[in-house]
């Protein structure tokens, strides 16, 4: 009982945290490559650097070492021991990017059992290095910070960024879960570059503010990776013609102290897929289910993206809208802002208010993007079918039991001939656009939103396709690159207009067009739950 000390009448003693397992443990706090590489350059904005320089180095035995790099103002011994350890003390700048100073260490070690910060403080010639060391703290289970000497490459590559002057390098060694071994350099070379590029659109997106040096909201940092210059990207599209902002709100949000802070909301859409000038513009708007969503901003860094945060589920008709959602660290508790900075989570009020004030614009981009799938499917659609007009017509002789002559094309009039007799009628006739189509057409519409419609194309019975309709678009559309689906849902079509020209007459004349019109409200309804495709490229 001699280590318990009372303090106001209650016993109590020293707990510390084992060193070697809660130092392993914090390894898996769910960091991806991407977002810990971020995490330290947050550190290097939030030390006024305007310059940083990471390079990824494979060595040919397959071990990596990164290295980030800064001008910024640098650290002395105390402060160097302070953003060292585990929880170091508040930034005086509560508008830092760096906020639970965990992120250094705990986004380090998620990747490498030695992390190593070099520095060298405003004014002094001083260079001091600090290093947490994974295999020597479990060899000594202590947490035991090291101070070893500065290399001469580490030297180089902190005045490389600091040019002889005050900043910070930051080296990651024994990186163990980044990438597995390869069976030759070449492989690994390639499985690297990967990483790299997508490292690359990564901070290109996250850093999009302060990389762009016409914007005034943040400050100008320019980005290297592995010499290469980091070229921001604008998610919103804003300089591409075509995009439009449809809402542009700022409000102050009321705090429980009884404060307010700023919060910011803009809703971008994007030209519809084939509304782009050009396919420059085109391709560096990534359409795509991925990239909708809310774009959230902390001090006017990304810190989450890519999905509704709960409001709505992503579907493609939804791909053309960006919502931007800014807010500065005095929200911060209010939106309970998580330690990889990733995460918000909005109370009712506020949640319930930003999802009514985005409907408009969600309303909108789908309009475009259902516009742009009809174009996009008839354009896919043109050359689709042929193997069905192929198949079909190889086979249309010993199949068809009725024989249509046209009367008045003029009027669709036509005089149907099959075992039930002889009668007049009206179809679609139509003249082929394309050599060959005359069996299966695609078309824009069918009145009364039918499905398919029996019609006479270059004197040959075919069968009409609603492109429009919901089972064109979810069903067909998908598939239009698959001939052998495409061949067999073709056929039962065709066969079900054959089949009502070959057992029509005057009594079952409005029982087909009823049985037609309710088949397609049926299959309008039964598909209405199936994902809308995503309109790609391909």
């Amino acid at each position: 009982m001699s280590d318990f000390k009372k303090y106001d009448s209650v016993e109590e003693t020293a707990c510390p945290p084992d060193a070697a397992r809660v130092m392993e443990g914090l390894r898996d706090t769910g960091y991806d490559f991407n977002t810990a590489i971020a995490d330290i350059v947050d550190n290097s904005i939030a030390a006024n650097a305007t310059k940083v320089e990471i390079n990824i180095l494979l060595a040919p035995d397959q071990s990596i070492t990164v290295y980030i790099a800064d001008n910024g103002c640098g650290m002395g011994h105390n402060e160097l021991h302070n953003a060292m350890r585990y929880g170091s003390n508040k930034r005086p700048d509560a508008a830092s990017l760096g906020k639970f100073g965990l992120g250094l260490k705990t986004a380090s070690t998620a990747f490498c059992k030695c992390l190593s910060v070099i520095s060298r403080d405003t004014g002094s010639e001083e260079v001091l290095k600090a290093q947490w060391d994974l295999d020597y703290i479990v060899e000594k289970n202590n947490w035991l910070l090291r101070w070893p000497d500065v290399t001469d490459d580490e030297l180089d590559m902190l005045d490389s960024a600091a040019d002889g002057g005050h900043g910070t390098l930051v080296v990651w060694e024994k990186v163990d879960r980044l990438m597995r071994q390869y069976s030759s350099m070449t492989h690994a070379n390639k499985a690297l570059k990967r990483i790299e590029e997508s490292l690359r659109f990564h901070l290109a997106m996250t850093y999009q503010m302060f990389l762009d040096h016409n914007c005034t909201a943040a400050s100008n940092v320019d980005i290297t990776l592995n010499g290469v210059p980091v070229i921001f990207w604008d998610p919103f599209c804003s300089k591409i013609e075509g995009t439009d902002v449809l809402l542009n709100i700022k409000q102050d949000v009321d705090l429980p102290d009884g404060t307010t802070a700023p919060l910011e909301l803009r809703a971008y859409v994007l030209p519809g897929i084939n509304s782009f000038k050009t396919q420059a513009d085109k391709e560096y708007a990534r359409v795509s289910n991925d990239r909708q969503g809310f774009y959230v901003y902390r001090e006017n860094r990304l810190i989450h993206y890519g999905d509704w945060m709960g409001m709505f589920s992503k579907e493609p008709h939804g791909s053309l809208l960006r919502v931007f959602l800014s807010f500065d660290h005095k929200l911060d508790e209010y939106l309970n802002v998580d330690i990889k900075k990733s995460r918000i989570l909005m109370d009712d009020g506020l949640y319930n208010s930003i999802k009514n004030a985005i409907s408009a614009p969600r309303r909108e981009a789908d309009t475009r993007y259902r516009n742009g799938m009809k174009k996009n499917v008839a354009k896919q659609g043109e050359d689709a079918h042929s193997q069905s007009n192929n198949n079909i017509d190889s086979k249309a002789g010993s199949i068809e039991a009725s024989r249509v002559k046209i009367t008045d094309a003029a009027a669709n009039k036509v005089e149907i001939t099959n075992s039930q007799g002889t009668f007049t009628h009206t179809l679609s006739i139509r003249t082929s656009t394309k050599p060959g189509q005359y069996r299966v057409i695609p078309v824009p519409s069918i009145d009364d939103g039918l499905l398919w419609n029996p019609c006479m194309t270059d004197g040959k019975k075919g069968v009409e396709l609603n492109q429009s309709h919901p089972y064109y678009l979810k069903v067909y559309q998908p598939v239009l690159d698959k001939a052998n689906l495409v061949t067999g849902m073709d056929a039962l079509l065709w066969a079900l207009a054959e089949a009502e020209l070959s057992t029509f007459n005057d009594e079952t004349r409005e029982q087909y067009e009823d049985m037609r019109i309710q088949v397609s409200r049926c299959l309008r309804k039964l598909v209405a739950d199936l994902p809308d495709p995503e309109i790609t490229e391909e």
